[in-house]
């Protein structure tokens, strides 16, 4: 009973615990390429972010991205705290968004085009898994595949902003 209990507190929790908000774009000028899969993606190198003009996600490219591995929890945290490119509401990308940005139609899946910032590693997502309240998914840039893993353990974060829900 208290594990059913505590699901349902964590599916809730994980519901509704984002409110996001779009600032105005900068006037910086911005590259624009386009994958080989035709989504236009557009990368803002002084502020080191590409955006998918697809799905309205902004994501965190600078070194952090390849460099900071944390636990699930202290993944979140990072990212809501994280004030990057003239923006303070970031927050850890749900598998699906995750998954929107990994090319699976190359042998070794790995980051869209537009990305410079890449580790062929895990990266967290705050989707939780609905029947262990212990493990989260996280998804492999070098499989293109999603995995669950401990809570615990240590995986790579990449941060998003955007249209929550999106996807």
């Amino acid at each position: 009973m208290i594990k059913k209990l505590l699901q349902l507190i964590l599916i809730t929790t994980a519901l509704f615990s984002y409110e996001i908000h779009l600032d105005r774009a900068s006037n910086t000028e911005e590259k624009v390429q386009e994958s080989k899969l035709g989504i236009a993606l557009v990368r803002d190198d002084s502020k080191e972010i590409v955006i998918d003009k697809t799905t309205g996600l902004m994501w965190q490219d600078n070194i952090d991205a390849k460099t900071i591995r944390k636990n699930r929890k202290d993944a979140k945290q990072y990212c809501r705290r994280l004030v990057f490119g003239g923006y303070k509401d970031w927050y850890l990308p749900r598998v699906k968004e995750l998954n929107s940005i990994v090319d699976k139609t190359k042998y070794d899946p790995a980051i869209r085009d537009g990305f410079k910032n890449i580790v062929s590693a895990h990266y967290w997502s705050s989707s939780p898994n609905l029947s262990d309240i212990v493990i989260a998914i996280n998804v492999d840039f070098k499989s293109g595949q999603s995995y669950n893993n401990t809570r615990k353990g240590k995986a790579y974060v990449r941060c998003v902003r955007g249209k929550y829900n999106i996807l």
